[in-house]
């Protein structure tokens, strides 16, 4: 193996296919509030992030507030825009967002997000990682 290939490492957070329609709130830096929300649908959720589509357009390193319908009660997650699959020119109806986790997501919090479908399964909840 040369020093330029590069080994395959498990995730540190595997991802669950699931759609989860959201309510997105932006986070206004310069104020410390929200003042926006559209809504959105979360996919690949893990303990450390999700995918989101949804039509707002807006760059890397927005901070939203995402809320979750969960079993029990709503959540609340603080996250940020780590990438866009928005180009210049691309209908904004059609953005896609990766999402990063301010804090883990406990492995509560994320039974809660899953479906009734998924959870009564058996499917198993990723737990956290071993350090």
């Amino acid at each position: 193996m040369t020093t330029q290939e590069r080994v395959p490492t498990p995730r540190d957070h595997p991802r669950i296919p699931v759609s989860i329609p959201v309510q997105v709130e932006i986070a206004h830096a310069w104020e410390g509030s929200t003042r926006t929300s559209r809504f959105g649908s979360l996919f690949n959720v893990s303990r450390g992030g999700a995918g989101l589509s949804m039509s707002w357009v807006v760059p890397p390193k927005t901070r939203f507030a995402v809320l979750v319908p969960a079993a029990g009660t709503d959540l609340r997650l603080l996250a940020e825009v780590v990438w866009t699959s928005l180009t210049p020119g691309r209908d904004p109806d059609a953005a896609v967002y990766g999402l990063r986790w301010v804090e883990y997501l406990s492995g509560q919090s994320l039974e809660a997000m899953l479906p009734p479908e998924r959870r009564k399964d058996g499917e198993a909840v990723p737990s956290a990682p071993r350090n």
